[in-house]
């Protein structure tokens, strides 16, 4: 800074500047007087400072960033130490003023070079201050400057993008955050569409996480979203994980990270790194060999990568067909008696217990533990046994879109007396089990467009039950009846229905016309029914299609509590169907989950899950799993291919 331009500094004139700073001030006002020297000490101004001398060279870095980047800082520190240079820097925390001083000072410490991010295109306006001093400069993270250092934000969207095309996603959202690389993260976002043939769209480009956002997810117009900071992301994952999506299951997310992030941060979302410390190694080191012509054009071009593929996966489309329940929801009152209660008999409690329940969830937590993604319709009211029961799902990952909660009326309770033998009597109360209607089930039209297969119960009204009994039916769906506190079943209900599982005191009671059980289930595949399973306790269960019977006998377990084997035959039959066993072999495994079932009190705590299910599998009956690693093998035929081209 020369005399005449730290004189209008000042606002005054250079002569007065010269005599203050050379001591004949004498006709100078103290007032003036101490402005000026203030200044000068502030701006680090010396008189005479601006006549040339000869060059010399100093072990210094001058670096002056507009905000704390400490990544970055970090990286210079690091690459300037290692060529045996000194770092200053000074932080101009977004002030033109703060700026001019900035580089007035890192000018006047004599630097080798200057790395200047510059506040904003006011600031080139400060370019003579390292141009009159003869000192070089990089600008850096200024995008609007010709020949600016720059991280380049559109290759990393499009790197995100690249990533989930692999992955066969079309429909993929863009989130953004505040900040100047906005605008080529977004470039490089559409870019990769529109290479891809894939024509952007606006309408999928967000500023926010905002309702609509929200509901294109849910409608699955929306398989996928890149963001553009891991805040973001943080904040979607974690509005998507309270309405009970799972990641990367229904949508898969790939964010940008900052270099300081923690890899232990909670919940782990797939990032792609932002090279913070390896772009200040870059500065530093080609400020430093800024005179050396290959390093004149050199340019940063850091290697991209995913840190993992914990929030990417395929299109829900592409992914296994879920499960979906249709059922009741109870919290379920375990009272332990001696022998179970009948008219006129008072009977003592040794013991209680409280567990969410109802076949619905019962048979939805079932599914859950044995790998499968599934949803539940049902109804629950607006008291605190709705709180516990959401509690519940949430913890076993299972999708709440399809419960609706009516005002004013309690959830269902279900109180089951338990003897010592494991025998079990039941009395429920329906609650709001009985507001759920056929228009809820319309409603919910879309949650049967991706499922495989549809397990109801008829604790449900008459007309409900054969709604969505019509539309399982409608979507192909495979449609697994369980008649439960019905005394028949309507045949336009029957014809909807392939699988009917009743146990053999519901079968009585819904056809006690047939003498025999063999009598019983034909009387049903005559109404339409493909398959008839009758679970028989410690017998085990019977089965009956047009073209196949069996009698298949239960494991000798000991027996704690038998509520809940017809659910836990039942989520394992429609679990194992899913995976692709045949009807005979489903039934194997769900009658050794219904065994294993009867051996804790209680339903929902006596579910097993898949592990454990197939290490006994492994160990008793391993002819069963053949079949399993058949279809393993298949999936991984057809998904190498598509690995190799990610890979490359």
């Amino acid at each position: 800074m020369n005399i005449k331009e730290f004189a209008r500094l000042a606002g005054v004139s250079a002569s007065t500047v010269s005599k203050v700073m050379n001591q004949k001030d004498d006709s100078i006002s103290a007032e003036t007087r101490e402005r000026i020297l203030n200044l000068a000490k502030e701006y680090g101004y010396h008189p005479y400072s601006s006549v040339p001398s000869l060059p010399s060279k100093t072990p210094l870095i001058g670096v002056v960033l507009r905000s704390q980047s400490q990544e970055i800082l970090n990286g210079i520190m690091e690459r300037a130490q290692s060529f045996g240079y000194r770092v200053i820097y000074s932080v101009s925390g977004n002030s033109l003023k703060m700026e001019s001083q900035s580089l007035s000072i890192v000018c006047r410490a004599k630097v080798d070079g200057i790395l200047w991010e510059p506040v904003s295109s006011a600031s080139l306006s400060l370019k003579s201050i390292p141009d009159r001093a003869g000192i070089p400069y990089l600008l850096l993270q200024a995008p609007w400057a010709g020949g600016a250092e720059c991280i380049d934000y559109s290759r990393l969207s499009a790197f995100a993008v690249g990533t989930l095309l692999e992955r066969y996603h079309t429909s993929i959202a863009c989130l953004l955050s505040d900040g100047e690389e906005m605008g080529p993260f977004l470039e490089g976002y559409k870019k990769r569409l529109f290479d891809s043939g894939i024509l952007p769209k606006d309408s999928l480009v967000f500023h926010e996480i905002s309702p609509i956002l929200l509901q294109k997810i849910s409608s699955q117009l929306v398989s996928a979203v890149i963001c553009s900071s891991y805040d973001t992301a943080l904040e979607l994952y974690g509005k998507l994980s309270a309405l009970h999506y799972s990641i990367p299951r229904e949508l898969s997310i790939i964010a940008m990270r900052d270099g300081a992030f923690q890899e232990l941060i909670y919940p782990s979302i797939s990032c792609c790194p932002v090279p913070e410390r390896a772009f200040g190694q870059f500065l530093a080191e080609k400020i430093i060999r800024i005179e050396e012509p290959e390093w004149i054009q050199k340019t940063f071009q850091p290697k991209i990568s995913l840190n993992s593929l914990a929030t990417v996966s395929f299109p829900p489309h592409m992914q296994e067909k879920r499960i979906l329940v249709v059922g009741s929801i109870n919290i379920d009152h375990y009272l332990d008696v001696d022998t179970l209660p009948y008219s006129g008999k008072t009977v003592m409690s040794t013991d209680s217990l409280i567990f969410p329940g109802g076949k619905g969830i019962n048979q939805a937590v079932g599914v859950s533990r044995l790998g499968h993604m599934v949803t539940l319709i049902g109804s629950v009211g607006t008291d605190t046994d709705a709180e516990i029961i959401d509690s519940a799902l949430e913890k076993y990952s299972i999708d709440t879109s399809g419960i609706k909660r009516i005002p004013g009326e309690q959830t269902g309770k279900a109180y089951i007396f338990v003897q010592k033998n494991g025998e079990s009597m039941i009395s429920i109360l329906s609650g709001a089990n009985h507001g759920l209607t056929p228009q809820d089930i319309s409603r919910n039209r879309g949650l049967f467009e991706h499922a495989g297969c549809c397990l109801i119960q008829t604790e449900l009204p008459e007309e409900t039950v054969l709604a969505a009994c019509e539309t399982a039916k409608a979507f192909g769906v495979t449609t697994i009846l369980k008649p439960s506190a019905c005394q028949s079943i309507r045949p336009d209900i029957l014809v909807n229905v392939d699988i009917l599982i009743p146990n053999q005191d519901e079968m009585n009671e819904i056809c006690p016309h047939q003498s025999t059980l063999e009598k019983q289930a034909g009387f049903f595949l005559g109404l339409g029914v493909s398959t008839v399973i009758v679970t028989l306790g410690k017998q085990g269960c019977y089965m009956k299609s047009a073209d196949d019977e069996m009698y298949c006998p239960a494991e000798n377990f000991l027996s704690i509590d038998n509520t809940g084997a017809g659910d836990a035959f039942i989520s394992a039959l429609a679990s194992y169907l899913m995976y692709g066993y045949p009807m005979r072999d489903a039934i194997r495994i769900a009658t050794l989950a219904a065994s294993f079932s009867i051996m804790r009190k209680g339903v929902v705590p006596s579910l097993i899950d898949k592990s454990t299910l197939e290490a006994y599998l492994r160990q008793r009956h391993p002819d069963l799993l053949e079949q399993k690693k058949a279809l393993q093998t298949d999936s991984e035929t057809v998904k190498e291919p598509l690995e190799t081209q990610a890979d490359g």
